[in-house]
């Protein structure tokens, strides 16, 4: 497939041409949009990348955005056969996969990593330096189906031989990163988890909803392992309908790179996207076998 990929994105010149010999009306795509924060900030950074893909394509195609508000309502979506495409998070793809049969077709690329890392903040003067200073407090989770923002986490303490739901006195899902992060600056609770653009304490879910100087009164105390980065996804039926279509899109994608464009930047702060393959996230299922969540 990436062979063609890679032919395809070569020739994006010939994208009105190869679809307007055969469209007698513009082709109805929708993509969907993971909700990782507020959807009021990321509804005019969707709207604008359905309309490059509508101006790269001369108007063969429309476009129609779909922005759920929780992460399993892109999987419902593809189920029920009311999605094309998708940027489903890591944790997201695996399960659209094993239930849709999605198939991935570009990975994001931040700060020049194709991963990134779940990170577990507090707040600088909590005194906490590590996971076993959190016994008997309390955490905020982003989402079931976040890898950075549950399952990575979770899982690495359980690895860890520490039981979650005896560990910690409160747990609660604040829905979104931006939540996640102002739950802990407010003192709603001790810590949360959320995502992490290096293992380092300098970039993070905290340094990018937040003003400088309220970010520096957070940290990080715990980083996971690296997370291949969030995909952008194809359901099986639209791939088998329109395979040609399919490629052309994500080769679209890919030609968005910041600086020269912002699109994904404004999106969900990825720099560019790279083709990606389901064996570059047998890391996250393998981090969800150890929580047992694909379990009939």
């Amino acid at each position: 497939m990436f062979r063609r990929f890679a032919i395809i994105l070569a020739g994006l010149v010939l994208f009105g041409t190869l679809l307007s010999a055969t469209a007698q009306s513009p082709l109805r795509v929708r993509i969907g949009f993971n909700p990782t924060q507020n959807s009021e900030q990321l509804s005019a950074a969707t709207q604008a990348i359905a309309d490059f893909l509508e101006g790269e394509f001369g108007g063969t195609i429309e476009v129609a955005v779909f922005l759920p508000t929780e992460y399993r309502g892109l999987i419902e979506a593809m189920r029920s056969g009311n999605l094309d495409f998708a940027f489903f998070p890591p944790d997201g793809f695996v399960i659209a996969q094993r239930e849709t049969d999605a198939q991935v077709l570009l990975k994001s690329v931040r700060f020049g990593n194709p991963f990134y890392w779940s990170a577990i903040i507090v707040r600088k003067d909590s005194g906490f330096t590590s996971i076993a200073d959190l016994e008997d407090k309390s955490i905020a989770w982003v989402d079931p189906n976040s890898a950075a923002g549950y399952v990575f986490p979770r899982a690495e303490i359980t690895l860890a031989g520490i039981e979650p739901d005896d560990f910690f006195s409160n747990q609660v899902f604040s829905g979104g990163h931006d939540a996640a992060v102002l739950s802990v600056l407010n003192g709603s609770v001790d810590a949360a988890a959320t995502f992490a653009n290096d293992a380092e304490n300098i970039s993070g879910a905290w340094t990018q909803f937040l003003e400088e100087d309220r970010a520096a009164e957070l940290h990080s105390i715990f980083y996971s392992r690296p997370i291949p980065g969030d995909t952008f996804s194809v359901s099986r039926e639209f791939a088998n309908e329109y395979p040609a279509l399919t490629l052309q899109i994500a080769a679209a994608i890919a030609t968005i790179r910041n600086p020269d464009s912002s699109l994904l930047m404004d999106l969900y702060r990825i720099d560019y996207m790279v083709p990606a393959d389901s064996a570059d996230y047998d890391v996250v299922r393998e981090a969800r076998e150890v929580l047992g969540l694909d379990q009939e």
